[in-house]
């Protein structure tokens, strides 16, 4: 491998890195909640749910600027999960989509953890700090290594490499860089919209309150045409992510640290549990079923299987937001790059009410206390066609596959649900008057031609 095509590697490893916690973080965020917290447990676990999707929307933003760096220097984008050899140096832990617990938490604090826990100069580590290197670290560090075979992983690993890397002026030279990609670039005008950062509250010292602003998202999407500027955006993306240095005054709490808020807390449950009776790894199904739980309630499959064909939907709009430059907006001339976004975020909305409403419906039989969950499964392949036409031949089958799961449960779904469907149904058949249009703006150039 030439050192340009290691740093390729080194970004797809961070880039399936970041997908895989997010959506890990996300199903844990779902899973809190249900008839069983008690009225005075329900107040900490909405603040538990509202953390991990926070962190899940950051880590939306790490991995939209992970492929912003891919673009830059020529490779390319992927915003694959699976079938990745875990086993490298840098994968955190077997993924697993799974309720809340002690033991997932344990992972989550691992993974966030940063390499060292080191004071800011002239300052000392917080007593907190100094209690997890004494006691917390050797236990769940013990956790993880047994759940992951003995080949834990921070993700702090992964960032130092590519950043060390990208620093390297010749092994890396400056012609590794095309910074006429901007264009194509994610920037956070086009992805920040309601993830921008509320007011930060501070005490009369003039430091941050760290409980008031544990939970307001900070999304780093970091376009970039240069060296400089691309290891400022992975430093910022790894001191979110996984906080160097710790204790600094006015700085945001990194994820490391709501993980590990979340962990203490945690130990505080007594005689109740903060989650639905969802299972680990659900699926629909199809492919290997080890260590996977099936949905076989036949209403709850066909809302997996919903979910599945928006979440496709969702990761092929993001993979051709790259493929299209922004276009000159005019009256009859609509920003088709600035549409494609604006429908993954139509997908965002969706996975969220299709995953709420899963957690609800019985994996099994109808008569049982286990729930369903959103599967999350990968498509067979993320890879777009070579033909621009295509691209859009696939949303528009996207889109006809939904539509035909939506009729299917249609003659079942009744209220909030049928509502939704409705609703799902008329966005959808809109959505296809726009595909079949610039489809039809291909045939029409070639029949001219």
């Amino acid at each position: 491998m030439s050192w340009r095509d290691y740093l390729i590697y080194l970004l797809h490893i961070a880039a399936e890195i970041e997908h895989a916690l997010m959506v890990q973080y996300l199903y844990a965020a779902y899973s809190l909640g249900g008839p069983q917290v008690p009225i005075e447990g329900r107040s900490k676990v909405a603040g538990w749910r509202t953390s991990l999707l926070t962190i899940a929307r950051e880590e939306m933003g790490h991995l939209l600027s992970v492929q912003n760096l891919l673009c830059l220097i020529g490779g390319p984008i992927t915003f694959q999960r699976e079938d990745y050899p875990w086993d490298t140096p840098y994968f955190p832990f077997p993924f697993r989509l799974e309720p809340l617990t002690r033991t997932s938490l344990a992972c989550y604090v691992y993974a966030e953890m940063p390499m060292e826990i080191t004071a800011p100069p002239g300052r000392r580590l917080t007593k907190r700090y100094r209690e997890f290197e004494q006691k917390d670290k050797a236990r769940i560090v013990k956790a993880v290594t047994k759940l992951a075979a003995g080949h834990p992983h921070q993700v702090a690993s992964i960032y130092d490499a590519v950043i060390q890397l990208l620093g390297d002026t010749k092994e890396i030279p400056d012609s590794c860089f095309d910074a006429t990609t901007m264009g194509r670039q994610a920037s956070f005008d086009d992805w920040g919209r309601n993830y921008r950062p509320g007011p930060r509250y501070l005490d009369p010292e003039g430091s941050l309150i760290k409980e008031a602003n544990a939970r307001v998202p900070r999304v780093i999407v970091a376009p970039m045409v240069t060296r400089t500027q691309a290891i400022a955006a992975l430093q910022d993306i790894a001191g979110q992510g996984e906080a160097p240095e710790l204790g600094l005054p006015n700085k945001e709490p990194s994820h490391f640290d709501r993980f590990l808020e979340i962990y203490d807390e945690f130990e505080t449950v007594d005689g109740w549990t903060p989650t639905r009776e969802v299972p680990v790894n659900p699926h629909t199904g199809f492919g290997s079923s080890r260590e996977r739980a099936t949905i076989e309630n036949p209403e709850s499959r066909l809302w997996a299987n919903l979910f599945n064909v928006r979440y496709r939907m969702l990761l092929t709009y993001l993979t051709h937001t790259y493929r299209l430059a922004p276009d000159s907006p005019r009256p009859q001339q609509p920003d088709v790059r600035g549409t494609v976004i604006h429908r993954a975020f139509g997908e965002m909305y969706n996975l969220k009410a299709i995953a709420e409403r899963l957690v609800e419906l019985p994996l099994g039989s109808a008569r049982s206390d286990k729930r369903a969950g959103p599967p999350f499964e990968m498509p067979y392949t993320l890879a777009m066609p070579v033909e621009d036409i295509n691209c859009w031949r696939l949303h528009r089958e996207n889109m006809i596959a939904s539509q035909a799961l939506c009729a299917d449960l249609a003659p079942t779904a009744s209220g909030d649900a049928a509502r939704y469907l409705a609703g799902l149904g008329e966005l959808d058949r809109q959505a296809l008057d726009w595909v079949n249009a610039i489809i039809g703006g291909f045939a029409g150039r070639r029949h001219s031609a």
